[in-house]
């Protein structure tokens, strides 16, 4: 043992500490020697395995990890709709229909959110004045396990309805995505 360790470690901590790092260095031995012995391979054939069984550990050991420690967010969205500029007969229709117009707004946000906007723009100039300007935004995808939190009337002539995505249904698409 060193004399800076002895000097600034007492005596026990310091036998524990070498005690430690023997017993770390013995436990990375997968054979011990009576078997080397008794194998009819050769050492580099048993270190090759022996590396490719703790590489395949390690490796089933960081796949968990790396599935368990990355957060699964709750994903929600609140739409909105009119009820006067609904169709139907009486207000009730209108307004059943406001709801269910605010909720496609509400899949609609969900969607922007998990598959992404495509935005597409043209501008037109002559002279350096702006003669035209277009956009065209467009979403594509599916939503599934959308669940409703909430319905209510904003005012007096508006609904919002609140729906939301939970952990469980994310997380269960992203592991049928990635194929465990």
């Amino acid at each position: 043992m060193s004399r800076a360790i002895s000097n600034s470690l007492p005596l026990k901590t310091a036998r524990a500490l070498g005690l430690g790092v023997s017993l770390v260095l013995v436990s990375g031995c997968q054979m011990g020697l009576g078997q080397m012995l008794t194998s009819s391979k050769s050492p580099q054939e048993i270190t090759s395995q022996a590396q490719a069984r703790e590489l395949s550990q390690t490796k089933k050991l960081l796949d968990v990890t790396t599935v368990k420690s990355v957060p699964v967010p709750t994903i929600s969205a609140v739409g909105y709709s009119v009820i006067s500029s609904q169709p139907g007969k009486t207000l009730n229709q209108k307004r059943l229909m406001a709801i269910r117009a605010a909720r496609m707004d509400a899949m609609r946000i969900l969607t922007e959110q998990i598959h992404g906007l495509s935005v597409q723009s043209e501008t037109q100039l002559s002279e350096n004045v702006l003669q035209s300007d277009t956009m065209r935004a467009s979403i594509a995808g599916v939503i599934r396990g959308a669940r409703t939190v909430k319905i209510e009337p904003k005012g007096g002539d508006t609904y919002s309805v609140h729906l939301e995505i939970d952990r469980a249904t994310i997380a269960q698409v992203l592991k049928a995505h990635r194929g465990f």
